[in-house]
């Protein structure tokens, strides 16, 4: 958070970025990758992301993600687990209920 200083932005009045500005977003966004650890081996250079040179992007990419912390919580809680196990076992005993009372 609060890496990059600046992000230029489209506006309704001129949607389209300039190239100066696409340039200068993807420097800070490169510099903000430098600053918290990625490898210089694993950077791009701003005219590789600008011409969408895929393999550089995607080794960033991979960088950034292996520099990024474990998820909380990687599994669904056992809490979680055990009201689904209630929840159908009560609409399968309505369901049953249900059926009897319509053959009555």
């Amino acid at each position: 958070p609060r890496s990059i200083p600046s992000i230029h932005v489209p506006s309704p009045a001129v949607p389209k970025l300039t190239m100066a500005k696409c340039r200068r977003n993807v420097e800070n966004f490169l510099e903000a990758c430098r600053r918290i650890g990625v490898p210089q081996d694993s950077l791009c250079s701003a005219g590789d992301v600008l011409k969408g040179e895929v393999v550089c992007v995607f080794r960033l990419v991979q960088a950034l993600l292996s520099l990024a912390p474990p998820p909380l919580h990687s599994a669904p809680s056992t809490q979680l687990a055990g009201f689904a196990l209630f929840y159908l076992s009560i609409m399968s005993l309505l369901c049953a209920l249900y059926c009897h009372l319509v053959v009555f």
